[in-house]
């Protein structure tokens, strides 16, 4: 059969596209497959920029052959998939006493998942939002503590390439370009080949153990004009806290396995880039649309945040639903306080007071001490301070009228907590 395009005399030289193009994409793509469901097995694909991946990913083979082939710091597979080293906020728990300046990787993707649904029910706020989360107690899933697949989704858009690929490499055959032929094919051995290896750990999450008699787990997440209100068992609070996400494989510590995947990426990338000029000018043109193809697929995944993937994989763990969260808009930052306090119900109000309202002027000594008087006696902080006229005893015109505005703020808060359901 006549090959089309066999009489050009245009060169096509695609050798240096072959495996630098779309390299942070193919990365980005890795990093992700265990948050895809089927991503290990969806490689098969002449997926480009290899030498790029290779660098990236050989880092994590250890011995003395690799560090020389792949250069770099040495980095666990849990780093290197970015399932740990995020910062989450400050928490302040209601009944155990927990004071946390700063938590975890899993705290912080659950409040960013928080934030997301907080701003789907209130899309525009001037003021500050709390949002409540009811998250019960800890239910271990099946296979505890791997991940099961199905806390992931498959997305069918995967086998595009797969076919592609396929289809790219029997037209270059039928039109016998065995140049083009054996270059898109090395492309999807080598990729899926890479793709089963790094995708050989297993997915597991850390739950940290917690006393069968501890009190309940109940506390805030503070962030920025946004708090996060939690109700639940000691153990599911602790999960967010201090659980983890981490990778197991079978050559713990070494990885060699992912240092011959590297390798044979780039050989993959030596070998196109030799061979493919050599290839005649239609099989050119189908191996770069192989790569077209494939770059495409890569970046459409790459589109989807990996701390997202992560979040929902996070959500199902825990087993939130819509229904469990709600959020509430308060004008000002004193009512919202209010709100979790009574909704909390802490051992000691005063004390979560004071680390939620930092002033200790005289005037807010006083409103506290309304504040928490009001919640222990189950009475509105207004009516409270309207039949106790003597509090304002010793206070200015200024602090007195501060004293009635800060107090009818509280009131707002209080009554909402009463209220919620």
């Amino acid at each position: 059969m006549k090959t089309p395009l066999q009489g050009s005399s245009f060169n096509l030289d695609v050798s240096g596209i072959a495996s630098f193009f779309g390299g942070e994409e193919s990365y980005a793509v890795m990093k992700s497959r265990y948050f895809i469901r089927g991503g290990r097995w969806l490689g098969w694909y002449n997926s480009p920029g290899g030498y790029y991946v290779a660098k990236k990913f050989g880092v994590l083979a250890n011995s003395r052959f690799w560090d020389g082939l792949y250069p770099g710091e040495n980095v666990d597979p849990t780093t290197m998939f970015e399932l740990d080293g995020k910062v989450g906020p400050r928490f302040l728990a209601a009944r155990s006493g927990v004071r946390l300046p700063a938590t975890g990787h899993l705290a912080y993707l659950f409040a960013n998942y928080c934030k997301v649904v907080s701003s789907k029910q209130i899309p525009k706020n001037a003021g500050v939002l709390i949002t409540v989360v009811k998250l019960g107690d800890f239910q271990a899933f099946e296979g505890y503590p791997t991940l099961p697949a199905d806390f992931s989704k498959f997305d069918p858009i995967a086998i595009i390439p797969v076919a592609f690929s396929v289809a790219a490499c029997v037209i270059c055959a039928v039109f016998e370009d065995w140049f083009c032929f054996a270059m898109i094919l090395l492309g999807i051995i080598c990729n899926g080949i890479f793709c089963v290896v790094i995708g050989a750990g297993v997915l597991k999450f850390s739950c940290p153990n917690a006393p069968l008699d501890s009190p309940p787990g109940d506390g805030l997440f503070l962030q920025q004009g946004h708090l996060i209100l939690v109700k639940g068992s000691e153990k599911i609070v602790s999960s967010i806290i201090r659980g983890s996400y981490y990778l197991e494989f079978n050559d713990e510590g070494r990885y060699n396995n992912i240092g011959y995947g590297s390798a044979a990426l780039t050989t993959q990338f030596l070998l196109q880039l030799f061979l493919v000029p050599q290839g005649k000018l239609f099989g050119q043109i189908v191996f770069l649309s192989s790569l077209g193809v494939s770059w495409l697929f890569n970046a459409y995944l790459a589109s989807f945040d990996t701390e997202t993937l992560q979040s929902n994989t996070l959500v199902n763990v825990l087993k939130v639903e819509g229904s469990n969260i709600e959020t509430r808009l308060f004008p000002k930052w004193v009512a919202l306080v209010v709100f979790a306090t009574v909704l909390l119900e802490p051992l000691n109000p005063r004390g979560f007071l004071d680390e939620l309202i930092l002033n200790d002027l005289h005037v807010w000594e006083v409103i506290k001490q309304t504040i928490v008087e009001g919640i222990e006696q189950n009475e509105n902080p207004k009516d409270l301070l309207e039949g106790k006229s003597e509090k304002g005893d010793g206070l200015n015109d200024y602090e007195q009228g501060l004293l009635r505005d800060v107090i009818d703020q509280a009131s707002v808060g209080y009554i909402a907590a009463k209220e919620f359901v």
